[in-house]
C-alpha cells in the first residue's frame, strides 16, 4: 500500500492523509482524466501489470484500482 500512496501523493498532489480507497474524481480536486491516466501508467510500471481498458474505465475509486491490483496478483 505504501507504494500505492506515494504515487498517489505524487500524481495528484495530496497529502498521505487523503489516500483512502475512497479517494475518487469526486473527492480529489486534480483527479481529472489526464493525471488519473499518468497515475495508472504509474501503478503499471511499478507492480509490472496491465490494466486493461476495461479495468481503466469502470475504476470508480482507489478501493477499485486496488481490487484489480490484487487479481492481477500485486501484494501490498
Amino acid at each position: 500500500m505504501e507504494k500505492i500512496k506515494k504515487i498517489a501523493q505524487k500524481v495528484f498532489k495530496v497529502s498521505e492523509g487523503e489516500v483512502t480507497d475512497a479517494m475518487s474524481p469526486e473527492t480529489i480536486p486534480d483527479w481529472d482524466s489526464m493525471n488519473y491516466l499518468i497515475f495508472i501508467s504509474e501503478l503499471e510500471k511499478e507492480f509490472g501489470v496491465q490494466f486493461s481498458i476495461s479495468e481503466t474505465m469502470e475504476a470508480k475509486n482507489l478501493g477499485d484500482i486496488k481490487n484489480y491490483l490484487r487479481n492481477k496478483g500485486v501484494k501490498f
